[in-house]
């Protein structure tokens, strides 16, 4: 049940849904040993299989593993070379180009966000005429389903198994833009906490903050649905449960899973627009040369305080997912205790850099409409100083 603070917050839209379209993979395999799923299930898909993955695992005993079971299953299977950097259009046609060339009707990807943004995205240019340029700047649509894609997600982060977008940088013209479409959605996610362990404290910390902000902004984005809602606070719920004890307990396979299930959870429910952290976020990174998610990490708890200065009722039921009364404070109390910072100026940014960000923000920032409080410029700078000052 609501609670009548929430009731009345969402009393603006929720009366006036529109008709929505809900998008996830087909089946989502959960648990310790689910990677052996993959070759059980890949058969039902394809015969020609091209496995994606990163530099650490092609040359692993995994991977090896896998490439043999599927070989003994009759499919035939070649491994592409890794992706070893943040996805970008480039390389999406270097992988669509490899998968064309050797025929083949099926995707494995196994990896981080970037692993799986890039097997995604390649998939549906493997189907389609042109370059991935192209779609990035909406000059063409995707018309033909994409090659089956199977995902194996080595972080609990961007919830990618779980969504039909890829965020690619495209270098030749410096920006960093998604190619969307609910065909690109993957047609099976294999959620392994054993393929997560090896992940240390700092970076658990932040591939679970960029879930957290997946989960909350999608909670109370002004567009949110109930579906979208209830799979945000059901992540919410899997990630404060999960973190806390993955920081102590490293190796702990049921808190790996429950990191695992709320990033998947928040990429069901990433589907109609984030908050003010992603609308900052991309010109952050731009400017200050930061990771996505350490700039989620600074940029998410105190977007939130700014919403609530105007909103107060905006994370009622966020708050109650996460069992505390401050949800702020807490994401806060997560990133000191995995060592990340929650300041912009610890990343070498200053009050100097402003103009700049505001400027990439207006160039490449999107959410600005779907975050409780409008991202206007000005609310942008308040929060750029506030993150300065952690």
């Amino acid at each position: 049940m609501l609670l009548p603070s929430l009731r009345a917050f969402l009393s603006g839209w929720y009366n006036n849904r529109m008709a929505f379209d809900i998008t996830s993979p087909s089946i989502i395999h959960c648990g310790a040993g689910a990677f052996a799923r993959i070759a059980e299930e890949a058969p039902r898909l394809g015969r020609r299989a091209a496995i994606v993955t990163g530099a650490h695992l092609r040359q692993s005993k995994r991977v090896a593993d896998l490439y043999e079971d599927l070989r003994k299953r009759g499919l035939s299977v070649v491994i592409s070379d890794p992706v070893t950097e943040e996805p970008t259009v480039e390389r999406v046609d270097e992988l669509a180009a490899f998968l064309r060339q050797h025929k083949s009707d099926l995707v494995i990807s196994i990896g981080g966000g970037s692993v799986l943004d890039t097997a995604k995205a390649a998939a549906v240019l493997a189907t389609n005429d042109g370059v991935t340029e192209a779609y990035q700047l909406k000059r063409r649509e995707i018309v033909n389903p994409p090659l089956p894609h199977m995902a194996a997600p080595t972080t609990a982060g961007t919830g990618s198994e779980a969504t039909r977008v890829s965020v690619l940088t495209n270098e030749r013209l410096g920006i960093k833009r998604s190619i969307s479409h609910p065909y690109m959605t993957p047609a099976a996610a294999i959620l392994d906490p054993e393929l997560t362990v090896s992940l240390d404290k700092r970076f658990t910390t932040l591939t679970a903050m960029d879930a957290f902000s997946h989960s909350i902004e999608s909670a109370v984005s002004l567009k949110a649905d109930s579906y979208t809602r209830h799979m945000a606070l059901g992540a919410i719920e899997q990630l404060a449960e999960g973190l806390p004890v993955c920081q102590v307990h490293m190796q702990d396979l049921d808190a790996r899973l429950a990191c695992l299930m709320g990033s998947c959870l928040a990429g069901l429910a990433m589907q109609n627009g984030l908050g003010a952290s992603h609308s900052l976020a991309p010109a952050v990174c731009i400017v200050g040369k930061l990771r996505h998610s350490e700039a989620i990490a600074v940029l998410l708890p105190h977007s939130m305080r700014l919403n609530e200065r105007e909103h107060p009722a905006a994370y009622d039921e966020v708050r109650r997912a996460m069992g505390v009364d401050d949800v702020a404070a807490r994401l806060i109390e997560f990133c000191h205790a995995g060592g990340v910072s929650t300041s912009l100026s610890s990343y070498g940014l200053t009050a100097s850099d402003e103009d700049e960000v505001i400027a990439a923000m207006n160039r490449y920032g999107s959410h600005r409409q779907t975050n409780p409080v409008e991202v206007t410029d000005e609310w942008a700078r308040m929060l750029y100083r506030q993150c300065l000052a952690g």
